[in-house]
């Protein structure tokens, strides 16, 4: 549970902190783009976390991955110089909204890690490899990772999304095994609310009224 409840909350504060800059560059969007914002705040702060971490500047640590959210909250902010107010009207205009993304997602995300904690066991198909995977990640400060099969190489396989995987991990100290089917829930309750979101997004351009259903 304590797992549990760490996970949401850190994939709660790094799209907090994506947004304004989401909200700053999908401003198109009738809903400014709230729904992706988890998606994208772990996607560009796993991005900051690989780039440092491949150039030697930050360690692949829980110090690399505190740095890498704090760059872009950095960032997130300086986007929006100049327009708080705007955001500030918006956030009040648009709370029906948010509280539904965010049940939205808290349901979804429950409900999955309901379904892996019935059946956590890590095993056929690719399983195994990406705990293997994740394991390599997590022991390696600088990028490439090590080979969890042969010593003294790099994994010579697409790696990024193991990145993200590994430092939401190491923000919340979550065994891997826990992490890995803890993951499993993240994505489908990102892909719930960014489903939610690109239909809200679809219909409030073709009628008048927006609602939440």
């Amino acid at each position: 549970m304590i797992s549990t409840a760490g996970w949401w909350l850190a994939s709660s504060l790094i799209g907090w902190a994506a947004f304004p800059l989401v909200w700053r560059f999908l401003h198109r969007l009738p809903e400014r783009g709230f729904g992706l914002s988890r998606a994208a705040g772990l996607l560009f702060s796993g991005y900051i976390l690989w780039l440092g971490a491949s150039f030697r500047l930050i360690p692949n640590t829980l110090g690399g991955g505190l740095t890498a959210l704090l760059v872009l909250l950095g960032v997130s902010l300086w986007s929006i110089r100049g327009r708080w107010q705007e955001l500030k009207t918006w956030l009040r205009a648009n709370s029906r909204y948010i509280l539904m993304v965010e049940i939205l997602f808290l349901l979804a995300f429950l409900l999955w890690t309901f379904v892996r904690a019935n059946n956590p066991r890590i095993e056929a198909t690719e399983k195994p490899m990406e705990l293997a995977f994740l394991n390599s990640i997590l022991t390696s400060e600088q990028f490439p990772p090590k080979d969890p099969w042969l010593s003294g190489y790099a994994i010579s396989y697409y790696y990024f999304g193991y990145v993200m995987q590994g430092m939401l991990t190491m923000l919340t100290a979550t065994p891997s095994g826990v992490a890995f089917n803890l993951t499993n829930s993240l994505w489908f309750a990102l892909t719930v609310v960014g489903t939610y979101a690109i239909l809200f997004n679809l219909l409030s351009t073709r009628s008048e009224g927006r609602s939440i259903f």
